[in-house]
């Protein structure tokens, strides 16, 4: 296989592998009680897709495996979406990322105690 193809095929894993963990996490969230799915739009949902995608980009897998999506609010969503106000087919800023991620970071898995 060339190096090109050996490219192109780690780039669709990638990317895959980024959907998937985008699909999971919405999933969870849709699931979620306090979060009232239902009100959202899908223009809502497009957005946080996207900006999901992003902090999956920004962030290492262990920190998102962390997260407890079926534990965030709908005003935690409504943050989110907020913040993540940025041009189509551009990456949110870092700063933003990380203000997601704070917000996300009530959600991280504390239960494994000793």
């Amino acid at each position: 296989m060339s190096r090109s193809s050996d490219e192109s095929l780690g780039r669709r894993r990638f990317q895959l592998r980024r959907e998937q963990a985008i699909e999971s996490a919405i999933e969870k969230i849709r699931r979620a009680p306090a979060v009232e799915w239902q009100s959202f739009s899908d223009a809502d949902y497009s957005h946080i897709r996207e900006i999901l995608g992003d902090l999956w980009v920004h962030l290492g897998r262990e920190k998102w495996d962390q997260y407890v999506f079926s534990s965030v609010t709908r005003q935690d969503i409504r943050d989110i979406i907020d913040l993540g106000t940025c041009p189509p087919d551009r990456a949110l800023p870092c700063k933003i990322l990380d203000e997601v991620d704070g917000i996300l970071s009530h959600s991280r898995n504390t239960s494994h105690k000793p």
